[in-house]
């Protein structure tokens, strides 16, 4: 199963270094949205770009979506 490093990036880069095992790249973009959300529901800033960065195991970027306090906002990318 490939495993999937969720990083968030609002001015610096929080890295995850263990990642998380998901079935497909499908899956790792909808964990991507659900964290999205929930630091938008949690952290509410409208100051900078965030968003959340999902890398595969090799490091490439697959997926990216933006944080935001408004749901209807946000797209991916």
């Amino acid at each position: 199963m490939p495993k999937y490093h969720f990083e968030i990036v609002d001015g610096f880069r929080l890295e995850d270094p263990i990642g998380q095992d998901c079935n497909s790249d499908t899956q790792a973009q909808s964990i991507a949205k659900d964290i999205a959300r929930q630091i938008a529901e949690d952290i509410q800033r409208d100051d900078q770009d965030r968003t959340v960065v999902v890398l595969d195991d090799s490091g490439a970027e697959v997926y990216k979506t933006p944080i935001d306090s408004d749901p209807d906002t946000n797209s991916s990318a």
